[in-house]
């Protein structure tokens, strides 16, 4: 598994929970900055987790070069927050600013149904930690909302991309264990072909 820090180098504030579920789970991981991505080779890895960052406004537009690869990445990828905005901005969403913020814990409802919600219930506890948030891109559907923040889990269509707009790694480990049995099944049927 492949963890892309968002934040600038040196600040791990949003890597080291998803880290402790991953040693947890017994899943091999590497950890790097968003800006060595041009020097990974992406395809040793069965799926990418794409952190959150405490930078402000500039995030994504700065951040974005470094991911056009996404649009045709094929296997698992799991954005966070920060995550959550670049996929969606790579797919035509637009990026709300200062509408929807949210701090600590939220109320997060499914609205539909998908095997990463696998042991959680209709309407589980999400923390939130931010001021912006996205539209919802053609490409996605909408999976999971709350009261104040309307796209708070996205799925692409056709592809095993999923993104929060929340931090699952502190509330809500469940979903990132989900997607790392995902990524096991979904990198075991490649293999088989």
């Amino acid at each position: 598994m492949l963890i892309v820090n968002n934040a600038e180098k040196g600040i791990r504030t949003y890597c080291e929970p998803i880290e402790k579920i991953l040693l947890k789970e017994q899943t091999s991981f590497r950890t790097i900055d968003y800006s060595e991505l041009p020097q990974i080779n992406l395809t040793h890895y069965p799926g990418i987790i794409l952190s959150g960052s405490p930078r402000g406004d500039d995030i994504v537009d700065h951040h974005l070069p470094f991911f056009r690869w996404i649009l045709d990445w094929t296997n698992p990828i799991f954005g966070i927050c920060a995550g959550h905005h670049i996929v969606g901005k790579l797919f035509g969403a637009e990026l709300i600013r200062n509408a929807e913020k949210e701090q600590g814990e939220i109320q997060i409802k499914i609205v539909q149904r998908d095997a990463i919600f696998e042991g959680l219930l209709e309407v589980f506890v999400g923390h939130g930690n931010h001021n912006d948030s996205i539209s919802l891109s053609v490409a996605f559907d909408l999976l999971a909302t709350s009261d104040s923040c309307r796209n708070q889990m996205v799925k692409h269509k056709l592809r095993h991309l999923y993104t929060t707009q929340f931090h699952p790694e502190v509330t809500t480990p469940r979903l990132i264990v989900n997607f790392i049995k995902l990524c096991k099944k979904f990198s075991s049927q490649v293999a088989s072909f």
